[in-house]
């Protein structure tokens, strides 16, 4: 594994420290989910999960995986409970609370307040207080010049001329 990035844990904490907490739980990313997703694409030789945890003090405990899950290698210090939130990436695209994501969520429900899990141009949200998963698809908006009917064929290879 090879860190492209070295200050990507600090680029994290940066945009979270100037982010508005309630920004979490729109339907749009705010540039702090951004900023996660963010590094998870591009910190790392290859696209890896990453979890941020923000504790009941507003302090971010932060770690890497693999491609496909992430965890502490060790208890993070100072983790001050409850959670407020556990948000994690998923690098393969997808948006969606996996098995291991619901089985966490179940286990520390009694001491976490929320959940976000961010994939490509998307994210869902779980919150104790309502105990629903909310899915969010980002609107994309691509702008493209116009094309006349016979731009398009040429382009296709249709166009013959007469």
């Amino acid at each position: 594994m090879i860190v492209l990035n070295g200050k990507w844990k600090e680029e994290i904490q940066e945009s979270f420290n100037y982010e508005s907490k309630e920004g979490l739980f729109s339907e749009n990313r705010c540039e702090f989910l951004a900023q996660i997703w963010h590094q998870s694409m591009m910190a790392f030789d290859s696209p890896r999960e990453i979890q941020v945890v923000i504790d009941n003090e507003d302090k971010l405990h932060i770690s890497f995986g693999s491609a496909s899950f992430v965890s502490f290698d060790e208890e993070p210090s100072g983790l001050k409970l409850p959670i407020k939130c556990w948000i994690h990436t998923h690098p393969s695209g997808s948006a969606y609370f996996s098995g291991t994501d619901r089985k966490t969520i179940d286990t520390w429900k009694p001491m976490m307040f929320s959940a976000i899990v961010l994939g490509d141009n998307q994210h869902q949200v779980w919150t104790k207080s309502s105990d629903k998963v909310i899915h969010y698809q980002y609107k994309i908006k691509t702008v493209r010049p116009y094309l006349s009917h016979k731009e398009m064929s040429i382009r296709n290879g249709l166009w013959e001329e007469e």
